[in-house]
């Protein structure tokens, strides 16, 4: 799992380089005091060659902060942090320009990853203030970039990415007043990033570059007094949460490839998006949403480019983690809105324009309840219950698919009876399809389908749909207590 890497890597940015206003006094030594027991709850160990008070300003020398979890190591080391007491309350913090970090990734059944990291930061202005139970960060950079370089211990691809980040403004509190809470907001104007790898093997190689405006961010968590966070079973149960949502603006990419058959290259550009996560006691939820976004790759096989346009995305995902009597909701919902492609694709299968060129749409959104029988983050529960949990009811609130003149929707509700040790359903959906028939014949003209597979496809269609139009058909689809499934009211099985 990678959530612990992320998790903790961020939070020791985020105090390192933390941020918001204040309002008493605090010391030096308080300031580093909090730090190191904020990342001590993460696990962190430290460790430094001296810590010394030289008159209003505290020294730590050679530090190295360090951390192990089954999936892995982390260390990252600062030569130097200066903690100098203004003498109205306030401390600031500087620090070294460059700070190496090292990461190394390992799974079961895969080579471990190794990964170093340089840390540079450019104008680093930071001030803390507040009282010690209650610090405020406030921070200003004209740039933070992260650079990598990574390798699997038995395989010969090796990478180098970079991130820059440019005039950054945050802040960030730590309220330890009961356990901790941790508030932060963030802001860039841009974010540069570039990616190249190679494979000696295939002599295969890649090279990105690009670039995101406008990035900002939030973030809000709390971690229970004297809690593990090895044990997140624990920590949730504790009243552990974290939530946050990045917003991002115009950006773009050019990926260029190439390998033994020759060059090829994909560019990319959009209009931005968010994204959103919250994880608690009441559970898991990731979404995503995205703008228009645009796509041409070439390569080495292809007479010409592949170009597609979306104009919209969305995901959601909201799943319970927490096991009990008591039914606990979820939802998942996937949209793709306003695909299109080139016209050179449709020429290719289409030469004479006899296929609608309508964007294509999707979407699918489904809810429903469920008793969690197993804590899932909890590994042993899991692995003692590989089906963690039994649905009792789901619902389709929509189903849209819409591609080449034909259209088809539907809504529809089951419950299940988990008495029997499998689930049964009971319940119906209602469906919808306009322009299969047309569809059909066109393709049949156009030589993609057989006369007798799209006579085939029809009266299929006659079975389980009622014609209630031009070209227009429904179907209600049942699973009824019996164990029988029907179409329109006549059993299928």
């Amino acid at each position: 799992m990678a959530q612990w890497k992320s998790l903790a890597t961020g939070t020791a940015l985020s105090l390192l380089l933390g941020s918001t206003a204040a309002w008493a006094d605090v010391t030096a030594e308080q300031v580093w005091t909090a730090w190191t027991e904020s990342l001590s709850s993460f696990g962190y160990i430290f460790n430094s060659t001296g810590e010394q008070k030289a008159g209003d300003t505290l020294v730590i020398s050679d530090l190295v902060m360090s951390m192990t979890r089954p999936e892995g190591t982390f260390d990252m080391n600062i030569a130097e942090i200066r903690l100098k007491e203004t003498g109205d309350g306030k401390v600031t913090v500087t620090m070294s320009n460059d700070i190496p970090i090292w990461a190394t990734t390992t799974a079961e059944g895969v080579p471990p990853v190794n990964t170093t990291m340089m840390l540079r930061q450019q104008a680093l202005e930071m001030i803390v203030s507040g009282v010690p139970e209650n610090m405020a960060y406030d921070i200003a950079a004209s740039e933070l970039t992260i650079e990598g370089e990574g390798s699997g211990a038995d395989a010969p691809t090796e990478a180098k990415v970079a991130f820059t980040l440019r005039d950054i403004e945050g802040a960030y509190t730590l309220d330890t007043s009961a356990g901790q809470t941790i508030t932060a907001d963030f802001a860039a104007s841009t974010l540069n990033f570039t990616a190249s790898g190679t494979d000696p093997d295939t002599k295969g190689l890649f090279d990105m570059t690009g670039s995101v405006a406008d990035l900002t961010s939030q973030f809000s968590a709390f971690l229970p007094a004297d809690t593990d966070m090895n044990d997140m079973v624990a920590a949730i149960g504790g009243g552990f949460y974290a939530e946050g949502e990045s917003r991002f603006g115009p950006g773009s990419a050019t990926v260029n490839f190439s390998d033994d058959s020759g060059p090829g290259s994909l560019v990319t550009s959009g209009d931005g998006g968010l994204l959103h996560f919250s994880l608690s006691g009441d559970g898991l939820e990731y979404g995503v949403e995205g703008g228009l976004v645009t796509a041409s790759m070439t390569a080495p096989d292809l007479p010409f480019p592949i170009e597609f346009g979306l104009q919209n995305t969305s995901f959601l995902m909201s799943i319970p983690i927490a096991k009990g009597e008591q039914l606990q909701n979820f939802a998942l919902k996937i949209g793709i809105g306003g695909l299109t492609v080139a016209e050179q694709i449709w020429g290719m299968v289409d030469p004479m324009a006899q296929l609608p060129r309508t964007p294509a749409d999707l979407l699918v959104d489904l809810t429903g309840s469920v008793k969690l029988i197993a804590n899932l983050f909890d590994p042993a529960d899991v692995e003692a219950n590989p089906i963690p949990g039994e649905v009792q009811d789901l619902a389709l609130n929509a189903l849209h698919l819409a591609a080449a003149g034909a259209d088809l929707s539907g809504t529809g509700a089951f419950t299940f009876d988990n008495s029997m040790g499998f689930p049964m359903p009971k319940g119906a959906v209602d469906l919808k399809l306009v322009g299969a028939y047309a569809l059909m014949d066109k393709l049949s003209a156009m030589g993609l389908l057989p006369a007798e597979q799209s006579a085939g496809f029809k009266a299929m269609l006659g079975l389980f749909a009622v014609p209630v139009g031009a070209d227009e058909l429904t179907s209600k689809i049942e699973m009824r207590e019996d164990g029988g499934i029907y179409a329109n009211g006549q059993r299928l099985q």
